[in-house]
């Protein structure tokens, strides 16, 4: 929490975590903090309930940490595996590409509307965004 504006991250909107499943695979979680929702996106189709309780655990401990108090409503947050829309790779490569579109994607509040077809234009995007230092709008 130390670049999160007054170091409160249930003050923000949505938290991405970028997740490395053994070493080998890229896929992502979102925490929707208004929605009280954990939902997983994985482009091979995982799970991701392992990660889920995880990151609410995340969140209980932040919050009996930050605020001394526990999670307030706990019982009404939901923890959502990777569905079926979730645009999938049909190669055993390009995990990553998938991670960085869904952030970019969910992070502008834009549905997931892209798929294998669009993967070199998002590799172009991507590398502009690294080249000029931030996200391309």
């Amino acid at each position: 929490s130390k670049r999160v504006p007054g170091k409160d991250i249930f003050k923000l909107d949505k938290i991405f975590f970028p997740i490395n499943a053994g070493g080998v695979h890229w896929c992502c979680a979102v925490v929707y903090m208004t929605k009280k929702k954990i939902q997983f996106y994985d482009s091979l189709g995982g799970e991701g309930m392992f990660y889920l309780r995880g990151l609410m655990r995340y969140l209980k401990d932040e919050h009996q940490a930050k605020k001394g108090c526990p999670l307030p409503e706990e019982e009404k947050w939901e923890l959502v595996t990777c569905t079926r829309d979730t645009p999938f790779q049909e190669n055993g490569f390009d995990c990553g590409v998938f991670t960085c579109m869904y952030t970019d994607f969910l992070s502008k509040d834009c549905p997931l509307k892209f798929s294998q077809h669009h993967v070199t234009q998002c590799r172009e995007r991507i590398a502009l965004s690294i080249m000029n230092g931030s996200a391309i709008h």
